[in-house]
């Protein structure tokens, strides 16, 4: 399909911080095929282009690439609402791992459908799973829904007292990730499916399948999911079991490198900054989760260092939202309160986390995370007539600091309408919200969880 978007304020979101007040993008299949001023279009080029004009109550619709999640746990969406205002053993091995071990294919596809369904009504046209059981489940609602996802397995060979579903040995960690990674990575069913390791974290994994995948990672260029430096009870156990702190652990184990993507990154010191920078990590910020159970990550001096950081809303039971807008207003806001100056992290990096850095962290910057010909056609566009965006004088801090949801009115993922004027044209929502309620409460009682 071939089509024009005119009359459209473009931010493009490119290295030049390009913004067009009265601009057009031609898309061509999967494709964008031209971004440019309005001024300078000439109609004889695109004979066979549908166009559509994206003005409404006077106003240009403001066109963004789509917003990139790299950290949620798609499959945890079910279990929303269950782990609440208490601490994290109870949260942990009370709620949810017993959620999780309860979890079939089915319930894990329906899952993330509504995962994928809230993401898309918020912008994202693009999600890195952060440790997913059933992937293969995940994948289908991928292809089923036309979103773009990496997906991987929840993967741990320390088990201690993880119910028994959870647990698997080193070999069995590296046969069904590896297996995963053969199957989905540069797969030929559907490219907008991708896989990648997973470690979930440093409590229940051995040095030994660190060493493994980070060498599985280097020599194949498969990025590889984490949590790190998460919390600080995570810190005091790899200090009295390692002598070191987390990231610098990883360090001393040949795991900090390029195709590394750690989640949260709260506690680190100085010094261990200087560590990710230099090794190349990319580190995902989760601001709503961080809030909750985490602390909060040095986000300012991460950026100075030049360190690519981008945005997760992580899991929903910590969470309680899958929305980029809300974490960029977050992750606008937390770090101006921590420092006490209210030029920290500006509207401008928080946008940036929310597209090209996405891009970057998941290895895909040269296909998506900004307008640009020849990228593919992933484009969000905002209606920002409406009452939480009115009055809208300068752009990026209408969408980090006003915006809601409210303003996402369409969605394209490589080109397919997959949100019209927030209406999602893929998912029969209403079916969704009651097959997912069902469920929920079926996988409770199965798992009996008290709450």
């Amino acid at each position: 399909m071939k089509f024009l978007l005119t009359n459209v304020t473009v931010m493009a979101m490119d290295s030049g911080g390009t913004i067009l007040p009265d601009g057009y993008i031609a898309v061509d299949g999967e494709k964008i095929q031209a971004v440019g001023a309005m001024k300078n279009l000439d109609l004889r080029n695109y004979p066979d282009y549908r166009r559509e004009k994206l003005f409404r109550n006077g106003r240009p619709l403001v066109a963004l690439p789509g917003f990139i999640q790299t950290h949620v746990h798609t499959t945890q969406a079910l279990g929303r609402g269950l782990a609440d205002d208490v601490d994290l053993l109870t949260w942990t091995r009370k709620r949810i791992w017993p959620y999780e071990a309860a979890l079939t294919p089915d319930d894990a596809y329906i899952s993330a459908q509504v995962s994928i369904a809230e993401m898309l009504k918020s912008g994202t046209t693009q999600f890195c799973e952060a440790s997913g059981e059933h992937p293969d489940a995940i994948a289908k609602a991928v292809i089923d829904t036309g979103i773009k996802g990496t997906v991987c397995l929840s993967t741990m060979d320390r088990n201690s007292d993880m119910p028994p579903e959870l647990q698997m040995s080193y070999e069995e960690a590296c046969e069904r990730n590896f297996d995963l990674v053969e199957r989905w990575h540069h797969n030929k069913l559907c490219s907008r499916v991708d896989a990648c390791l997973n470690i979930l974290n440093l409590f229940n994994s051995s040095k030994r399948l660190w060493r493994t995948f980070a060498r599985y990672s280097r020599e194949r260029g498969v990025l590889l999911q984490c949590h790190l430096a998460e919390s600080a009870s995570e810190v005091r156990y790899t200090r009295e079991a390692y002598g070191k702190s987390p990231v610098s652990l990883l360090e001393s184990w040949d795991a900090l490198i390029p195709e590394l993507v750690a989640a949260h990154a709260v506690h680190v010191t100085e010094e261990e900054t200087g560590l990710l920078a230099d090794s190349g990590v990319k580190c995902v910020h989760c601001p709503g989760a961080d809030l909750r159970i985490a602390g909060f990550a040095p986000i300012a001096e991460y950026l100075k260092r030049g360190i690519p950081v981008s945005l997760g809303t992580n899991s929903p039971p910590c969470n309680n939202r899958m929305s980029m807008m809300d974490e960029m207003w977050l992750a606008g806001l937390m770090h101006k309160a921590i420092s006490q100056n209210p030029q920290a992290v500006p509207a401008r990096s928080v946008l940036a986390m929310a597209t090209r850095n996405g891009a970057a962290a998941l290895q895909k910057l040269d296909t998506c995370g900004t307008l640009e010909a020849g990228k593919q056609a992933d484009i969000v566009l905002m209606d920002l007539n409406k009452l939480c965006s009115t009055p809208t004088y300068d752009l990026y801090s209408t969408l980090v600091y006003q915006a809601t949801s409210a303003v996402v009115d369409t969605v394209y993922v490589n080109g397919k309408r997959l949100l019209h004027r927030g209406r999602l044209t893929t998912i029969d929502e209403e079916l969704l919200i009651q097959e997912a309620q069902m469920r929920g409460q079926a996988i409770v009682r199965r798992a009996n969880i008290q709450y």
